[in-house]
């Protein structure tokens, strides 16, 4: 009797602990869900965020994020990024950080100043960086034969003169024919002229992940719309990476977004995308599809 009774207790304190041990590992699991939950809170609250790409960290960070998804040149545009981050960075003070995008300022006059001082050539531009990183991975099925418009001027110029940007100038019609004016043929629905072209020359990016985010901006003096900005969008699970050239001697940006309506407000704040008030556009294309206008926020 008294060995069953001592097993009976031996079995009890055996549940017992058993108990306590399922109790303090559920305790530890419910614990680490809910600081998971907590860390991507605080993450979320992050985003979205920003770099001028001013150093050596946040470069190399976009050039990996750009290698892995297969966009092409990385190695030239590192070294671009860097030669400017080099010169006009550092004379304008560009810092190698993320940053709330609403608080990034920076001086163009001492970065245009820091980019003269040390290159007697044409700095590039937003059209330039993106056509560089897209090269393989654009291809339209026809191209216009001249390009004998103005808008691309300064663009052209560049690209006609300075060895850099010799590998845009091998593709140089097919540079015009994405980028260059467009006379507006639906007055009712100028929206539709850069995805009726994108369309008519049979332009298509061979990748899943990335894609060209253009931004049309209307002249009505010539009834024709042009491509003022564009960069790359990187779609990710969860969020979306733009990168950019702002323009000719202002810095490269990489900006982190939640979805496309942060992205839009951040582009909205940016006054020079915007004619007269009630003029139409600026308009926005994801590799040539119309997803919206941009709202003036200045």
């Amino acid at each position: 009797m008294k060995l069953i009774n001592l097993r009976k207790v031996y079995m009890l304190k055996s549940q017992n602990k058993t108990k306590k041990v399922i109790k303090v590992a559920t305790f530890i699991i419910l614990l680490c869900m809910m600081l998971d939950g907590c860390a991507k809170l605080e993450k979320k609250q992050k985003l979205p965020i920003a770099t001028y790409m001013g150093g050596n960290n946040t470069i190399t960070e976009i050039c990996k994020e750009l290698n892995a998804v297969g966009a092409s040149h990385v190695d030239v545009f590192q070294e671009w990024v860097t030669d400017f981050a080099d010169s006009a960075g550092k004379n304008a003070n560009i810092k190698d950080t993320w940053s709330d995008p609403e608080k990034m300022k920076v001086d163009t006059g001492k970065c245009m100043d820091g980019w003269e001082k040390n290159h007697n050539y044409s700095d590039t531009d937003c059209r330039m960086t993106a056509f560089l990183l897209l090269d393989g991975l654009l291809h339209a099925e026809s191209t216009e034969d001249n390009y004998d418009g103005t808008y691309l001027m300064f663009d052209m110029e560049a690209i006609d003169n300075v060895d850099r940007y010799e590998m845009i100038r091998q593709n140089k019609e097919m540079f015009t024919t994405l980028y260059g004016e467009k006379s507006i043929i639906d007055d009712k629905h100028p929206e539709t002229t850069f995805s009726d072209s994108w369309k008519h020359y049979g332009f298509q990016i061979d990748s899943d992940r990335i894609s060209i985010l253009s931004i049309a901006i209307y002249d009505p003096d010539t009834d024709a719309i042009f491509i003022g900005h564009t960069g790359l969008l990187i779609k990710y699970s969860d969020y979306f990476l733009f990168v950019e050239k702002i323009a000719f001697e202002q810095p490269y940006q990489a900006t982190k977004v939640y979805n496309m309506e942060e992205l839009f407000d951040i582009l909205s704040s940016r006054p020079e995308y915007f004619g007269e008030e009630g003029e139409a556009g600026p308009f926005v294309y994801n590799n040539g599809e119309y997803i919206g206008t941009l709202k003036n926020n200045n």
